[in-house]
């Protein structure tokens, strides 16, 4: 049976991609480990809970021992968890690199260890810095965080990156853009603004009005990923 250890598996994405592949794949073995932090909730993933081929482990991927004895039977990682609040990074940027690149190579040296198909790591776009008025990004845009946040995404990127280079380890790295979907915080531009249009709410615009966003579904962002495990 094919095993996949998804980290922050009852995160916003993570749960969403939990349920995507125990549908797409009922034979595959799911092992969810998530530290339960302020963006976990398992009440994202009760209706999944006793399925036979879906595990729970509560714990933090900075946990080597954990870690190892997870990882030393699974095929493939899928990596989600991690600090992703740019504020809170702006207010304590260690649990920011302690989480997002200690906690990934971790990872990275059970993943080499035990000789796994596939490490994915799932980044952001925020690692590429502000678009200008025109363009896009691409695979060959230069790096430019610009908060903690996304220069502890980044490091782990390039830790990633160094791993498939050094050791030959089998990786990918995809960067999204914005999400929106089932389970996402109340609070998020998207949820919140179709809350306040349903309550005759004023609808709040940030700035001078000009800023453009994009937002990516997170079913589609969880086809992507599957596309390119």
């Amino acid at each position: 049976m094919t095993k996949v250890l998804i980290t922050g598996g009852a995160g916003f994405i993570g749960s969403n991609f939990v349920k995507y592949m125990l549908e797409k794949y009922p034979d595959y073995e799911i092992i969810n480990l998530d530290a339960l932090t302020y963006c976990g909730n398992l009440e994202n993933l009760e209706d999944i809970e006793d399925n036979p081929n879906y595990t729970f482990v509560k714990g933090d991927i900075q946990d080597a021992e954990l870690v190892d004895s997870i990882v030393k039977d699974v095929d493939y990682i899928v990596h989600f968890a991690a600090e992703s609040h740019v504020d809170r990074s702006i207010e304590d940027p260690q649990i920011f690199i302690k989480t997002n690149i200690i906690g990934t190579q971790v990872l990275l040296d059970a993943a080499k260890k035990h000789g796994i198909k596939k490490y994915l790591q799932v980044s952001t776009d925020e690692v590429y810095g502000s678009l200008g008025k025109e363009g896009y990004f691409t695979e060959e845009t230069p790096l430019q965080a610009n908060s903690p946040y996304s220069a502890s995404k980044a490091g782990a990127d390039l830790m990633v990156r160094a791993y498939g280079e050094t050791f030959g380890l089998p990786i990918n790295i995809t960067r999204c853009s914005n999400n929106y979907g089932p389970y996402q915080f109340p609070e998020k531009l998207i949820p919140l603004m179709i809350s306040n249009a349903l309550e005759d709410k004023e609808l709040p615009v940030y700035g001078d009005g000009k800023n453009i966003r994009d937002w990516l579904h997170v079913f589609d962002h969880c086809t992507a990923i599957d596309l390119v495990l």
